[in-house]
């Protein structure tokens, strides 16, 4: 039962991540000029975290260096959440005015549960 709640949220987490790195490619120069302007992030940074997001969240749904990939993932939610905190005041809840950062504790929440379980036994690391 175990490895079956695994692939469930090795599924779900890694489809998300992967539609958000996606989303990235298709509005490159929008989050360009915001990333920089606002943040004060470098010129590429928003491809490298698309790439980024994309490959570790195909590793996840395919359970291969799953922990490796989840750990990478948690180390750019954390600039993400700091971001949210520290440069858009955002509450903690989402709001119908705007977006909070609970979601991206829930999702460092479920990469930290996936460096923990690992890969589990129906993965392609699992054959």
């Amino acid at each position: 039962m175990a490895d079956a709640a695994i692939l469930i949220l090795r599924v779900v987490l890694g489809v998300v991540i992967v539609l958000h790195g996606a989303y990235k490619f298709r509005n490159k120069s929008l989050f360009d000029r915001k990333w920089q302007e606002d943040y004060g992030f470098p010129k590429g940074s928003v491809l490298l975290t698309g790439v980024v997001q994309v490959a570790c969240g195909l590793a996840i749904i395919g359970g291969v260096f799953g922990r490796v990939a989840a750990l990478i993932l948690l180390l750019v939610m954390a600039v993400a959440t700091y971001v949210c905190i520290a440069k858009h005041r955002e509450p903690f809840l989402s709001t119908p005015e705007g977006k909070g950062w609970d979601i991206n504790f829930l999702v460092m929440g479920s990469l930290v549960a996936l460096i923990l379980l690992g890969d589990g036994k129906w993965s392609l690391a699992g054959w």
